[in-house]
């Protein structure tokens, strides 16, 4: 899948599907409690992808080959502002994560993911791509 053109009535952001041994990548926010796929909001100008590399080295200290977008899924902000989740399919080189922006990291089978408090639109793309088979394995096929 192709990763969309951004537009600018949406807030674009983009989040990271790490999957290691089974278990995919968490990461719990400090305000809300609320746990989401690790990535953020693209700066103007800036590619999807390459956010997503940078958001997830200033959150969590890695470098990531990010692959190909697997999914998206439109959804609102705690604000009520429009926004657009891209999810990619990630590998880490090597690294463990860690938590500099957030509470904690989890790795989690989907299953139990999906038991958590996840953030709405994060609950509603893990729910695409469980249903997709995407979870299921960490290759993605790239």
């Amino acid at each position: 899948m192709t990763a969309p053109t951004p537009e600018p009535d949406f807030l674009e952001v983009t989040c990271a599907v790490i999957v290691r041994q089974g278990k995919l990548l968490l990461a719990q926010r400090v305000q809300s409690g609320l746990w989401e796929l690790p990535g953020g909001k693209a700066e103007p100008g800036e590619t999807l992808s390459a956010c997503l590399a940078r958001e997830l080295s200033e959150e969590l200290a890695v470098t990531a080959q990010v692959g190909p977008c697997l999914a998206t899924q439109e959804g609102l902000t705690p604000q009520g502002r429009p926004l657009r989740l891209h999810a990619f399919a990630c590998r880490l080189n090597g690294q463990s994560p860690q938590p500099l922006e957030h509470r904690a990291l989890a790795w989690r089978e989907p299953s139990q993911a999906l038991g958590l408090k996840l953030c709405p639109t994060d609950r509603a793309l893990l729910e695409r791509l469980k249903s997709a088979g995407e979870l299921d394995n960490s290759g993605h096929g790239w």
